[in-house]
Order: structure tokens, then C-alpha cells, then sequence
């Protein structure tokens, strides 16, 4: 059996070119923080794990069955990672799963994720992590197979409670995808449970906003009316319930969207409100509209007719704009206004007239809207950048516009990455380097964090299948987080380093108050090319000789920065 240690952002997956993983033989840890590394076996056959004395027994009795056991003083969390087909029908791990027995082929590595968290009160010091290996029979005494040591020194460097209060993230989340992925009625007991587990595990990562769906199917699905390579059903419905009494005036019940928003604060989400639905609606190709809407953009608001009692939707202006009104009352009654963004995805050039009149039409409704559009196209950014109050930035025209959008909107900028560049990305078969790069690309671009476009968008069976649309969504770019059996969401390898990514960019907020010559320089010399006009082919394709930082290379990094903040040499 081929026993191997190796560090946290490696790639486990079945192919043929994948890199020897790096043998990893000490690890450094910072006090109120983590550190990770990855537990490799393998001998070319199928085999059964297990993390703990249980008792497992495999499907087929002639499979071999073997022990893990790991101790320290340390307190270590363990995982095994699940893989799924990717890129070019390569398998990658990347989901942390639950159980604590999985059997693993013989044609990839059986690997565990091990997590070491790290409290304030830890003691400095140089801690050893034994490991052993145990193979187990049926019925008979297991034998040692193999031993590993791996040497974990705590640093005296204590992160702060308030590490990832700087970074702004926003992942998008598909509330609706939710209670169909576990099956649950919509909007119930069981559905706001899953949701409280969405928000915790997003809080966790640092999660600043938080995704109101006010209007039905705002992305008409992504497509999956189409698309049928995979199934998925990927609409999203309003969280807004709507009546229209039998005198003939539009009522709204908000008591949904009420808890919706009580899972998020209980979390610490709270410092933004994204209302999508109202704004840069999206009409995709052969989607029926209801031309008859009387407001440019053609909305879909749906209610419950109380006199003729049947479900239809808005169409008069009259009754848009009782809408409107109600729901912007109800954000300033509790508070909350001042958080609330309407939200548009990636407004088309020949809908820059339409929608300057839709703006038009709720800012004569309320003024003090504020609106957030997410630019993939820069004609399109500079035709409407007068009406936005927070843009938001596709990679590539952050990297041509960065400069003018921070000083123009200082505190209001974010870029995002989607299906696309092709690097630096957090796609299936990206380089876990590159979900940790983005913390670093959030501060040298003098943005506000990161925005990503899906937390949970699962196609069908995304338990063990996330593809779809293979062809326009890169396999992964659906979500950071996978679907349990059992109720829960499993978090991911991306997931974890993105996380380091936010650490990293606390670490360069708190290095530029220090010295801020010597930070900019640092991050300079670890990039490699120190002006972003510069960093893409085009506006899908990066210059593939950028963005290869290695696990070494942002150690390095950290401890640097580290060294600048306690001012001491490094």
C-alpha cells in the first residue's frame, strides 16, 4: 500500500497526466485558523476505508478492508473526498463527505481530508500527528501495514475574530433548487431548515449578502428548457406571495420572505439584500413571454385572483406599481432599506434602451432605489454605468477597467467569475490554487471581494453527477457545495480554499497598514505580471503562463505577509 501525505490544495483525480503529489512532511498553523493536508492511498486495487473502530463490512466480502487511525494532541477533523466526472470525463475529487467508511477503486487514490483547527489558546509549538494503517479482516486480528509522522508547528500569529469581515463575498443562492434537490414542499418547515444549513455553512465562508428571488424565474431556468444533455430543472420562484382582492387591488404577503431573511441574520448575514427578479430579466430564446405586461421589461409577477379565483399574472401598470410600492415598504419598515440593491445579471446590448426605461419606471416609483448590475460586456458597462450604484465586474473587464471603477465607486466595487476565464477559475478540474488566488485578486484589483454566481444551482442527480451544459457552464461552475442523503450539505476542497483565499486577503488589508510599499511589491513579485490589462488573451482566455502559483508559493506568501504585520524578519 503506497501511503503518501501531501498538501491541502492537491487534486486528487484519474488522470493520466496528473502531477505526483508534493510529499508533505511538516506543516505550519496559525492560532484561531486551520490548516489542512490530504491523506493518500493506493496499491492498484479496490479497497474499503475506514476513519474510525466501527465495524464496516463492504458489499463484496473478498474487498480489502482497511483501518485509518489518526492521533495527535491536536483536535483533527477527517474526511474522505468523494470524485466526480469532469473535464474531458476526468474524475476529480472534490466533495467532503460525511460517513466514516467509503470503498474507493482501484484506479485513483483513496483520499482523506485532514483538518486541524486551531483555537486561541493553543500553546506555540511543534506538534507531531501520527498516523497508521491497519489492515482489517472479516474475522480475524488486523495487522499494521504502514505509519506516517507529520509535524505541525503552531505559530504564535493569532488570526482575528474578524477575519473575513473585510472581504465581501456574494455567491448567489437557488433557494427553490434547494427544497427540490431534498425533496421537501417548498417554503416548508423542512425547506426553511435546509435553508438555515445553506445560510450557516455560506456564513462560515464569509457570506456579506443575501439572494431575494421578488420576481418569477428571473434566469428562466439557465436554459434547461433547452439544454437537455443532463436533466435539471433550475427555475426559481418568488419568495413574495400575491393577492389580488375582489376589489380588484394587489395585496402582498411577505410572510415567506420574512423568515427567509430572519435564516440569514440568525447567521450574521446582514449587510446586503440583492432583490433579483424586477430588474434585467432575462428573455432567453423560445421562453414564452406574456407580451401584454405593460412596463419595458416583461416581468412575471404571479397572484391569486380572489374574485375569479384562479393564478394569473401582472400585466397593468397600475397594479406593477402596487407591487413595487409594497415591497420597497416593507424593506423601509424594517429597517433594511438601506441594504437593498435591485439586482440585474449581465444586461444585453440590445436591451440598453430597454432597460434605462425600466430604471426609469421604478426610480419614479422610488428614487432612492439602489441598483447592482453584474457587466460581462463592456460596451454594455460604459452605455449604463450612470445608472448603477454598485457595478459589478466580470474578471476580464475588471482587469481592462479596475482602475477608473475604484476611484469612481470607492467601496462599491466587486469582479466575478462565472463559466468563464478559463484561469483563475473554481471550476471541477480548476487547480485548488486558483479558488485561493481570489482572495489575493480581490485586493490587488482594490475591489470590495468576490462575486459568484451559484452556491447550489445542482442539475438532477447532483449527488453524484454536477454536469450540465457542459458545453457553456464548465462542470463545477454550478456549485461550491454538494447535496447530502442525509439532509445536510457537504462542503468542498473549493470551498476550503477559498476560505484561504479570504484569510489572505485579511492578511493584505492588515500588511498595507503596516507597510504598504513593501505589501504592493510582494504581491507584485508573487503574481509575476504586475498590471491586469495585461493578464487575458480575451475576454474567455488568460495567459496561460499567469495564475500557476504553487501551495509553496502562497506559504510563502502568508508568512510573509505575517511577518510584515508582527514586523519581524522573515
Amino acid at each position: 500500500m503506497n501511503i503518501l501525505l501531501t498538501n491541502e490544495t492537491f487534486k486528487p483525480s484519474t488522470s493520466m497526466l496528473a502531477q505526483e503529489p508534493e510529499p508533505l512532511e511538516n506543516l505550519s498553523v496559525y492560532r484561531n485558523s486551520t490548516t489542512a493536508f490530504q491523506l493518500l492511498l493506493h496499491d492498484g486495487k479496490k479497497n474499503h476505508y475506514s476513519l474510525d473502530n466501527q465495524f464496516t463490512i463492504p458489499d463484496a466480502i473478498e474487498i480489502p478492508i482497511y483501518r485509518i487511525e489518526i492521533n495527535s494532541e491536536l483536535p483533527i477533523k477527517s474526511n474522505f473526498i468523494e470524485y466526480y466526472c469532469g473535464k474531458d470525463d476526468i474524475f476529480y475529487g472534490d466533495k467532503l463527505l460525511e460517513e466514516n467508511a467509503h470503498t474507493y477503486p482501484g484506479d485513483r487514490f483513496a483520499p482523506i481530508y485532514v483538518e486541524i483547527p486551531i483555537d486561541h489558546q493553543q500553546k506555540s509549538g511543534i506538534y507531531p500527528i501520527d498516523i497508521t494503517i491497519y489492515q482489517a479482516g472479516i474475522t480475524t486480528k488486523e495487522t499494521v501495514i504502514g505509519q506516517k509522522r507529520l509535524e505541525v508547528t503552531v505559530e504564535a500569529f493569532t488570526f482575528s475574530d474578524k477575519v473575513t469581515d473585510s472581504f465581501h463575498l456574494d455567491i448567489w443562492q437557488q433557494p427553490s433548487n434547494l427544497s427540490r434537490t431534498f425533496q421537501v414542499p417548498l417554503w416548508s418547515n423542512q425547506h426553511f431548515e435546509l435553508i438555515q444549513t445553506m445560510a450557516s455553512t455560506l456564513a462560515e465562508l464569509g457570506q456579506k449578502t443575501i439572494t431575494v428571488i421578488a420576481g418569477e424565474i428571473p434566469w428562466k431556468g439557465w436554459f434547461n428548457y433547452i439544454v437537455k444533455d443532463f436533466p435539471a430543472n433550475l427555475y426559481e420562484y418568488s419568495m413574495v406571495k400575491v393577492l389580488k382582492t375582489k376589489e380588484g387591488n394587489i395585496q402582498c404577503d411577505f410572510s415567506i420572505l420574512d423568515k427567509y431573511l430572519a435564516c440569514f441574520f440568525e447567521a450574521g448575514i446582514d449587510k446586503e439584500i440583492d432583490v433579483f427578479g424586477l430588474l434585467g430579466v432575462w428573455q432567453p430564446p423560445f421562453f414564452p413571454l406574456n407580451k401584454a405586461v405593460e412596463h419595458p421589461e416583461k416581468l412575471v409577477i404571479r397572484y391569486y385572483d380572489e374574485e375569479m379565483q384562479q393564478m394569473a399574472f401582472i400585466e397593468k401598470q397600475e397594479e406593477l406599481r402596487q407591487y413595487f410600492q409594497q415591497l420597497f415598504t416593507y424593506f423601509k419598515k424594517k429597517n433594511i432599506w438601506d441594504k437593498v440593491r435591485l439586482m440585474a445579471d449581465e444586461p444585453k446590448a440590445h436591451e440598453i434602451d430597454t432597460f434605462k426605461e425600466a430604471v426609469k419606471r421604478l426610480k419614479e416609483i422610488e428614487p432612492t432605489l439602489q441598483l447592482k448590475v453584474a457587466f460581462d460586456k463592456e460596451p454594455v458597462l460604459q452605455a449604463l454605468i450612470s445608472e448603477i450604484d454598485y457595478p459589478v465586474t466580470s474578471f476580464y473587464c475588471t482587469c481592462q477597467n479596475h482602475g477608473w471603477l475604484k476611484e469612481q465607486f470607492p467601496g462599491k466595487t466587486q469582479y466575478y467569475i462565472c463559466n468563464y476565464p478559463d484561469k483563475p477559475n473554481t471550476f471541477l478540474h480548476s487547480p485548488l490554487t486558483e479558488s485561493r488566488l481570489q482572495g489575493v485578486l480581490a485586493y490587488y484589483f482594490g475591489t470590495d471581494g468576490l462575486l459568484r454566481w451559484a452556491y447550489n444551482c445542482w442539475p438532477e442527480h447532483a449527488r453524484e453527477d454536477i454536469r450540465y451544459n457542459t458545453s457553456s457552464l464548465p462542470i463545477g461552475d454550478l456549485c461550491l457545495v454538494y447535496p447530502s442523503v442525509s439532509g445536510s450539505l457537504l462542503l468542498s476542497l473549493r470551498y476550503k480554499e477559498l476560505y484561504r483565499g479570504v484569510e489572505d486577503f485579511y492578511l493584505l488589508k492588515e500588511a498595507e497598514k503596516i507597510n504598504k510599499t513593501k505589501t504592493d511589491q510582494l504581491l507584485a513579485d508573487f503574481l509575476g505580471e504586475e498590471k491586469p490589462e495585461n493578464w487575458m488573451e480575451n475576454s474567455h482566455q488568460s495567459v496561460q503562463t499567469l495564475f500557476n502559483q504553487s501551495y509553496r508559493q502562497f506559504d510563502q506568501l502568508r508568512k510573509k505577509l505575517i511577518a510584515i504585520i508582527t514586523d519581524t524578519s522573515l
